[in-house]
This record gives structure tokens, C-alpha cells and sequence, in this order.
């Protein structure tokens, strides 16, 4: 799989759910994605993400689909503290990179069991990974499982539902509209 160019469809696609979040929709999105907040590794300003995750134990685990040549993992390895947003609730979190084994394994077998996102498999054929827990493992390396344990320290931002005025104004457009194609079709 190839990292999408910048000012593609591709790239705009993966984009298209923080535009989501900001119009209001994130309580709808949590379930499947979490909002993730970091700080910019050059410019220090607050840079959000939606992710895919996987839930342990009380704590958020995330991949690195293109490992480190993502923008946000290398923001996260830069300044690691981070905010998390699963719906109205954020919190301040640690990013970091899981190395160990038993840790690994046991986020690995959730995904395995849950099937992971509609992009997992073909990730792991792209990367000569069977969807096989044992040589998940074998070949962890190539993985970029990022845990983020929370914590009390103020991290970015969190990312608020800015563009909610829009469903106004899509709204008076379909009215518009409506009433447009009524006195011209009729």
C-alpha cells in the first residue's frame, strides 16, 4: 500500500472525518474512530487525526498504517503527550510505541478476533504478514501498535465541533432548492 500523495482524493478522503468531527458528528464516528490531537513536530500547533482503534483494558491502541512516515506518528515521537477524543470525552494521554511482546500479542488476538478495520487485511498482505497471530508477532517490527495510556498532564487541545453552522446552511440550500425545482418543474 502506498502513502497518499498530498492534495489527492486519497489524501482528502482519509481526511474527510475530522471535517466530520468538526461539524458535529463525532459522537456517531467514536465507536469506529477516536480523534487524535498532537502537537506539530515544526510548527507546535495542535494537528488532529481520526484513527482506527482497538480497545484493552480501558486503553486505546492504534496502528501506524504507513509506520513511521505518517504525519502523527512522527509528531507523537517528537512530543509524545497527546489528547484523546472517544465522543464528548477527552483526555490527555502518552503516545507510545509497543514493544512489549505479551502486549503486543494480546492487542494483535482483538484484532484478529474483531477482524480490525476494513483496511487490516489487505495491510497486513502489503506488508508479507499472514493474518495469523504468530506471525503477527514474528514479524512485529514492520507493526507500528502505538498504545496511549492516559495520563493527568495537559497535553494539546482537544478539537471542538466548530462547523456544526454548516448543517445550517446545507439545510436553507435544500430548501432552495426544493423550492426551485418546484416552480420550474411544475
Amino acid at each position: 500500500m502506498t502513502y497518499p500523495a498530498q492534495w489527492t482524493l486519497n489524501r482528502l478522503l482519509f481526511k474527510s472525518p475530522v471535517i466530520w468531527w468538526r461539524m458535529g458528528l463525532g459522537p456517531l464516528l467514536w465507536r469506529r474512530m477516536l480523534l487524535l490531537t498532537t502537537w506539530g513536530r515544526k510548527s507546535r500547533l495542535p494537528r488532529h487525526t481520526m484513527l482506527s482503534y482497538t480497545l484493552h483494558e480501558g486503553k486505546a491502541f492504534l496502528i501506524s498504517g504507513w509506520g513511521a512516515r505518517t504525519d502523527w506518528y512522527q509528531n507523537i515521537a517528537a512530543d509524545p503527550q497527546t489528547a484523546v477524543q472517544l465522543g464528548r470525552n477527552p483526555y490527555s494521554a502518552i503516545a507510545r510505541r509497543v514493544v512489549n511482546v505479551e502486549e503486543f500479542a494480546t492487542v494483535m488476538r482483538i484484532l484478529l478476533r474483531t477482524g480490525g478495520d476494513s483496511h487490516f487485511r489487505p495491510w497486513l498482505k502489503s506488508l508479507d504478514i499472514e493474518y495469523d497471530l504468530d506471525d503477527l508477532v514474528a514479524k512485529r517490527d514492520r507493526i507500528y501498535l502505538i498504545a496511549l495510556d492516559p495520563n493527568d498532564q495537559q497535553g494539546p487541545p482537544a478539537m471542538v465541533s466548530d462547523l456544526t453552522w454548516l448543517w445550517a446552511v446545507i439545510l436553507a440550500g435544500m430548501v432552495i432548492v426544493g423550492l426551485l425545482m418546484q416552480r420550474f418543474v411544475l
